[in-house]
């Protein structure tokens, strides 16, 4: 009488541990590409809260901003630093955050999540360093630029000295709007003037300066010379650099050309 075994074959046994751990490898790899695939198109395209987003990215900025640490601005409350800072704001941050910081820029409702009202408790509690921190790497996620590149630290923190100030109502600038007709100076395949303007409009300067350098106070522009070349390459207090990488020469020479048509410019 043949006597039969009824323990499995030492092969097979191997060949179930590995497959238990291969299916939850596929099982990942599947999940993954769904997420990815549908679940984030999905996500970034929704403009309206998801359960608990709203916490979870307050919560991320925060934790994200730490990284500043906690010292204190060196330049504090001086007013030469708020007023910088102001210029600064002006150009680069009013678009989105308002000219008073409300949040009611031109795009900051379009935003999502919209821009912060920078007078609000979510952004005064922040640290000095925190808010540098925000300026100087952005939020990617929040939409938030990084200023790094375009600013150095000395305007990052006259930004911070006049970001303080905006709770106490520190009187912002009212860059006039450009008409049609000024807008209509934009021709990117015109003459110098006019080509100038196109590039005077794509790089944002008349958000800071009016359309034609008309914008209150420290921001108008009085002439436009080597001197005014040296500050768009070289950038000044308040005002971001811009290197050929952004405006090559011959559209620094065509800018030249359209600022100096400005009224009462020199020649």
């Amino acid at each position: 009488m043949t006597m039969q075994s009824n323990t499995p074959p030492r092969g097979g046994s191997r060949a179930g541990w590995f497959a238990l751990p291969l299916g939850c490898l596929v099982g990942a790899i599947g999940m993954l590409v769904v997420v990815v695939g549908v679940g984030m198109p999905l996500a970034i395209a929704h403009r309206s809260d998801l359960p608990l987003e709203r916490l979870y990215g307050d919560i991320a900025v925060s934790l994200a901003s730490r990284q500043g640490g906690n010292a204190p601005n060196p330049l504090g409350t001086n007013p030469r630093a708020v007023e910088a800072g102001r210029n600064a704001y002006t150009g680069s941050c009013a678009v989105c955050h308002g000219a008073n910081g409300d949040g009611r820029g031109a795009f900051g409702a379009g935003l999502y999540p919209p821009a912060s009202d920078l007078r609000g408790e979510d952004t005064q509690e922040k640290s000095d360093a925190q808010l540098f921190w925000i300026l100087k790497n952005g939020l990617s996620f929040a939409g938030m630029p990084a200023f790094g590149q375009q600013y150095d630290d000395q305007t990052l923190w006259a930004l911070v000295s006049y970001m303080r100030a905006l709770p106490k109502g520190s009187g912002a600038l009212a860059v006039p709007t450009p008409d049609a007709t000024q807008l209509a100076m934009a021709d990117p395949n015109g003459d110098p003037v006019h080509h100038g303007a196109a590039v005077y409009f794509a790089q944002g300067c008349a958000n800071c300066h009016g359309a034609v350098g008309n914008a209150p106070g420290e921001l108008r522009l009085r002439g436009a010379d080597r001197e005014a070349q040296q500050v768009i390459r070289n950038g000044r207090t308040g005002m971001p650099a811009y290197n050929q990488a952004q405006v090559t020469n011959a559209e620094l020479n065509d800018l030249i050309a359209y600022m100096g048509t400005f009224s009462g410019q020199r020649r």
